[in-house]
């Protein structure tokens, strides 16, 4: 909810919004209640709906215009469960959607919302945050569906990492964003509001134990095949074992056979468990030295000589060690480069969670 979301609404021609919109704002103004979500939100989350395919859950209900954004984008066979803490806004909600059978609001706190579900759409509006001490962050591993999508709104942009609320890292914020069975952004909606939304990992599954295996552990297996996307490998316990390409090697390579072939024995970590699939995940690069962790303990700030690997419209790439590129943004260029070109560049930056390097032509 947004301190002034429902006068936002306000502002606007009622011709322009959902009948089921309107009705909700008009409602939330008869009561004074100003903490609805802002129209950039509304609009969000009308197009998330529409993706949903069984069940919509809701936290917060307010005086229903979050929901009725919701409501206006689902389908026709797509329930829709709100919750909301106060019985006379709950009241009042239920009497703006008292003509559509697919939406239900309950009386209670948040955590009513376990009642229904698991949910393809899951918004955390008024509870299951995480943002204060008294309001502990949502299980979504148990709320959401595998794939279903949750949002969380009234964040304000943050543009460095670790993402800094009144000067302070926002705890609340790193753990979504950080969520190890969360694919998860966020999405800058207006100057002064952002949304986080991410999927339920269909990949990477929440399991820390599966078949005597834990994350970390350290196996040994036989690749038995090699795909353009990974390689197979046959684990102890006729465990499958699948490799993808990122997590194969440090350094760039343009074939995956320039790293491993069908037969060879290798030892990777075990990352995660998918067991849809029946499958291990592993990472090969995660027992190698990571290049990029001894680049940057030595030359953050320093000068370097490197190699140009690619000409892109946005500044020239250039390695500077061996598997580490670094950007020498095109507006610091003063002169054209070709591939292959040494350059004299200064490491202006690294951020190593995100594999990037800054440059600048010393």
């Amino acid at each position: 909810m947004s301190v002034a979301g429902t006068d936002a609404h306000a502002r606007l021609d009622p011709a322009h919004l959902p009948p089921l919109v309107a009705r909700a704002v008009a409602a939330a103004r008869a009561h004074g209640f100003p903490y609805s979500c802002r129209p950039e939100h509304g609009r969000l989350l009308q197009a998330l709906a529409g993706g949903a395919r069984t069940v919509i859950g809701e936290t917060g209900t307010g005086y229903g215009v979050g929901l009725a954004w919701l409501a206006s984008g689902a389908g026709a066979d797509v329930r829709l469960v709100s919750a909301e803490r106060d019985p006379e806004r709950a009241r009042v909600a239920a009497e703006v959607f008292a003509g559509d059978p697919r939406v239900t609001v309950l009386t209670g706190d948040w955590t009513r919302i376990h009642e229904d579900g698991p949910y393809d759409l899951l918004v955390l509006d008024g509870g299951g945050q995480g943002k204060t001490a008294h309001d502990p962050a949502a299980e979504v591993s148990s709320l959401l569906a595998p794939g279903g999508t949750v949002v969380l709104d009234d964040f304000t942009p943050s543009a460095g990492w670790p993402p800094l609320h009144e000067g302070k890292v926002d705890r609340a914020r790193l753990y979504w964003l950080e969520h190890r069975a969360l694919d998860m952004t966020e999405i800058r909606l207006a100057d002064d509001l952002a949304a986080l939304v991410g999927s339920r990992c269909r990949m990477r599954g929440t399991e820390t134990e599966w078949r005597g295996l834990e994350h970390g552990d350290v196996v040994r297996g036989v690749v038995t095949h090699v795909a353009p996307f990974g390689v197979f490998v046959e684990l102890p316990g006729a465990l499958q074992g699948f490799a993808a390409v990122p997590e194969l090697d440090w350094h760039r390579f343009h074939a995956v056979e320039e790293v491993v072939r069908v037969g060879q024995e290798v030892t990777a970590e075990v990352l995660a468990f998918d067991v849809e699939r029946g499958q291990v995940r592993l990472s090969l690069k995660a027992l190698e030295p990571d290049p990029w962790l001894a680049f940057a303990r030595e030359n953050l700030g320093r000068t370097v000589r490197g190699r140009v690997t690619k000409v892109a419209p946005i500044g020239v790439f250039v390695q500077v060690a061996e598997g580490v590129e670094g950007l020498v943004p095109r507006e610091l260029l003063d002169r054209a480069c070709a591939v292959g070109e040494e350059l004299t560049v200064d490491v202006t930056g690294i951020n190593l969670r995100r594999r990037r390097i800054a440059l600048a032509v010393g």
